[in-house]
């Protein structure tokens, strides 16, 4: 997908993400400018997603070059039957993250996982494609025909299975590396959260490092680790991917090696924005449990960073600690500004106390968690 300054896409919402219109916005901004549109869909048709009149409205009324956005998995026959009738490109939520992945990606690991989970993304349109070909119905159209289909079917399987090698090859390095580290002694604390809750503000803040921060989403694809010195403790801080409600399984599997940083840790450190209200609180909270589920984490120390406290009235801040607490009971709970750095020191204390609760003495006076 090739994204230009001068296009206004037109935006699909669901009616599932009705309360979340400015968060999808945000995501399309990313890329965007200008918005020419915005369709809220309450009823999904289940061969083109939008209805044939939804559909004949669009190609009377808009400019055909600009792109139509789905804030919504799109299945392969609806991807191909809109193709078809509009002939313009059609960008699904899936297609729409990875490209904001790949604008913000910087090592070859992170391209090689975005290039993967575009091309799983895109094997069953392919797949649709030739069957439609094959029918005579789409003979021509997105390709060179039948046997064009197959070939390039064929093509990002191959290549598929070249950057899964590659992707190994830089995953078994991620392993020593992190073996390495364990060897030396240090506690593996990993930063996450939902994008633009303050993750990466908070790992500058607490390692004084300057890396990167932005309104947007996703600003941090590959995880970056620095380590500090905490009465006389060695903690290694990583800055992890960051998450967003309904995360598109392709990109959590394709993201594996760079969320494997948080299956590893010793303590995971769940920064949230507190700005946002309880509601949205506690939302963010469950999608990041989700992910935890989904990554096989469990067992491990979580605190709740509530961040942006300074933004935030006491009494309010007040109402949504006890909210959280009465779910997570097990859970520390700190309110904090990553920006300000209010109760950062508290934060480390809290990280050094767990620490020592769980660690034991072995051989030659070295400490395992």
């Amino acid at each position: 997908m090739l994204v230009t300054a001068n296009e206004k896409p037109i935006v699909v919402i669901p009616r599932k993400y009705r309360g979340y219109i400015d968060e999808e916005l945000s995501l399309v901004k990313t890329l965007y400018n200008e918005i020419r549109d915005v369709i809220i869909v309450n009823r999904i048709n289940p061969k083109y997603y939008l209805s044939k009149t939804r559909i004949e409205e669009l190609n009377n009324n808009s400019n055909n070059s600009d792109p139509i956005i789905i804030m919504d998995y799109v299945k392969p026959r609806q991807m191909v039957n809109l193709l078809k009738e509009t002939r313009r490109d059609i960008i699904d939520r899936v297609l729409l993250i990875l490209e904001i992945f790949a604008e913000h990606a910087g090592s070859r690991e992170a391209k090689l996982q975005i290039e993967l989970a575009r091309l799983k993304h895109w094997y069953p349109i392919v797949k649709e494609t030739i069957r439609y070909a094959k029918l005579g119905e789409l003979h021509g159209f997105l390709g060179s025909g039948e046997y064009g289909y197959e070939k390039y079917y064929l093509m990002l399987k191959e290549r598929e299975a070249r950057i899964r090698r590659k992707l190994e090859k830089l995953r078994r390095i991620r392993s020593i590396r992190r073996r390495n580290r364990v060897e030396r002694g240090y506690i593996h604390i990993a930063i996450v959260g939902y994008t633009c809750a303050g993750k990466t503000t908070l790992f500058n803040k607490i390692t004084g490092v300057g890396k990167p921060v932005g309104p947007e989403p996703f600003t941090t694809l590959s995880p970056k680790t620095s380590s500090i010195v905490y009465d006389g403790v060695k903690l290694l801080f990583t800055d992890t991917v960051g998450f967003i409600r309904d995360l598109p399984p392709e990109i959590v599997e394709a993201f594996y090696a760079t969320l494997e940083e948080i299956v590893e840790s010793d303590i995971i450190i769940d920064i949230v924005d507190a700005s946002k209200g309880v509601n949205r609180v506690l939302m963010e909270i469950e999608e990041a449990n989700n992910i935890f589920s989904k990554l096989g984490v469990h067992g491990k120390p979580i605190i709740y960073a509530l961040n942006k406290v300074d933004l935030v009235r006491d009494a309010e801040m007040k109402d949504t600690i006890n909210t959280i607490s009465e779910k997570y009971n097990d859970r520390v709970i700190i309110p904090i500004s990553a920006i300000g750095g209010e109760n950062i020191d508290r934060l480390l204390e809290v990280i050094h106390s767990l620490i020592l609760s769980r660690m034991k003495t072995v051989d030659h006076g070295k400490y395992i968690y």
